[in-house]
């Protein structure tokens, strides 16, 4: 079954009872959504324990360290495209298996690093896994599941990899006071572990549907990798460096030539790295700017909250790590319970009801927050306003761009998705740092501006929902046929 087919009691608000879905396909869901929160963890774990992995390496300079940081989001963000065109073309559970060897192999590298270049040489090795196996475990999974469930399936995957970038802060902070460092970088190895062994029992081979019609497009592939790498880079360094420094201005112009150049090569080669026909639906348009929108102010705002905790009310990273422990808790089971009803009642009706949620909840901590604690009324509600609409909103959203995907391209949809997630999210830290600036102890006006500017980042992503995000007339029609018969069930095709 294509992945666009639906049915109008899934989007009209028919509540028909769900497929079935086969016992195994719920444990490759697991083991898919493992190796998501493990990425999640990679990406923000290394930010609070930078300041010991600093000491540790007492020699090195600074700069060269934070590449480890950096590094490790360019590196993502440049080759997620090429790890979603392969898990595509020569087979999905191949290139997982793979990843997550390399993404092992590497952390095992970071935990024994004996300097600050192996470090890095790492980190980015571990970039190069999580890039392979991220887009090949979702569309393995959706493998097993009928249209009508793949929601669930989504909220699953994703709300998993939330919560593990959510709680890399507090994760790290507390693993880095009890026991040190390098054991932020062994623990999750259970997992990758676990998935090595199971995957071959538990994923199908995810192999290529339908004959190959010719090679990948190697060059298209390297100008591809290489243009938005240089434009994350541009993102993530140019507050840093200043957008005149020789460095921005070389990232800046090579992805302005490469970028375009990548465009009008994916339109005329017959095996591109990126089909742009996936991006041509009006719904995949939409999500996307909500997508950046909302990972812009996600990604932000968790960088906020470790900080202003630390700088203004001077709490403990232990007790960091247990103040915000509640919140991606919430995004998580939000997002697996809203999934799970918009399957019944549409998609679209859902998301609606919390596309104001995330802007007001950020604007609300901006608001209040000040230098006397007060857990409660001052962080924690604006906390919780902005997980439940983003578990509200994400998930579905998700869900929402991927049913108009054909099966055959799903990996390179996820990629392209986690690619613009990986560019907002650097976009989003770039423009908070650019606030606050460089001092060794922020002031409280610049946490509140910062926070207001995450805000005005999730407004627009909810303005997109509550304006771009139309029923189509299918739906409208299909809603009029149901009320005429109520039993039945006329496919359709994701709104097109």
């Amino acid at each position: 079954m294509n992945s666009s087919d639906s049915t109008v009691g899934v989007e009209s608000g028919r509540r028909a009872r769900p497929e079935e879905v086969e016992r195994r396909a719920w444990f490759a869901l697991v083991l898919a959504a493992s190796t998501s929160l493990v990425i999640g963890l990679a990406v923000t774990a290394v930010n609070v324990a930078f300041p010991a992995i600093e000491k540790d390496f007492a020699g090195a300079d600074r700069s060269t360290l934070a590449w480890g940081i950096t590094g490790y989001s360019i590196g993502l963000a440049s080759l997620l495209l090429l790890g979603g065109r392969l898990a595509d073309h020569v087979g999905r559970r191949r290139v997982f298996s793979t990843g997550v060897s390399i993404f092992i192999i590497a952390s095992l590298f970071l935990a024994l690093a004996p300097n600050a270049w192996c470090f890095v040489g790492a980190r980015l090795g571990q970039a190069v896994g999580a890039a392979l196996l991220g887009p090949a475990s979702l569309s393995l999974v959706l493998e097993g599941f009928p249209a009508s469930r793949r929601l669930s399936a989504i909220a699953t995957w994703s709300g998993m990899g939330t919560l593990g970038a959510a709680i890399g802060p507090s994760f790290a902070a507390v693993i880095t006071e009890q026991w040190g460092w390098r054991w932020i970088f062994v623990l999750p190895l259970i997992i990758c572990l676990t998935s090595v062994v199971f995957a071959p029992r538990l994923l199908p081979e995810g192999l290529p549907k339908g004959p190959a019609s010719g090679r990948l497009d190697a060059f298209g592939s390297i100008i591809g990798t290489l243009g938005v790498g240089l434009l994350a880079a541009t993102i993530s360094q140019g507050p840093r460096l200043g957008w005149t420094h020789p460095v921005s201005l070389a990232t800046t112009i090579g992805a302005l030539v490469l970028l375009p150049l990548f465009i009008h090569r994916c339109r005329h080669h017959p095996q591109p790295l990126m089909d742009l026909q996936i991006l041509a639906a009006p719904t995949i348009k939409a999500v996307n700017l909500v997508n950046v929108g909302l990972t812009a102010a996600g990604t932000a705002s968790w960088l906020l909250y470790p900080l202003f905790l630390v700088q203004q009310w001077h709490y403990s990273l232990f007790r960091v790590g247990l103040a915000l422990t509640p919140l991606p808790i919430i995004a998580v089971v939000t997002g697996i319970m809203i999934s799970r009803l918009a399957e019944r009642v549409g998609t679209r009706t859902v998301i609606r009801y919390g596309a104001p949620l995330p802007a007001l909840g950020l604007l609300t901590t901006g608001l209040r927050i000040g230098t006397t604690p007060h857990y409660v009324t001052d962080f924690l509600v604006g906390g919780i306003l902005f997980n439940l609409g983003f578990g509200i909103v994400y998930t579905p959203m998700t869900g929402l761009a991927l049913r108009e995907v054909a099966d055959a391209k799903m990996s390179q949809a996820t990629a392209i998705f986690n690619a613009l997630r990986q560019l907002a999210g650097g976009l989003g830290v770039a423009t908070v740092i650019a606030i606050m600036g460089n001092a060794r102890v922020i002031s409280l006006p610049s946490f509140r501006h910062a926070f207001v500017a995450t805000g005005i980042m999730a407004g627009f992503a909810g303005i997109v929902v509550l304006t771009g995000l139309r029923v189509p007339e299918e739906f409208r029609r299909s809603r009029r046929m149901r009320l005429n018969s109520p039993r039945s069930a006329i496919p359709i095709h994701g709104g097109r």
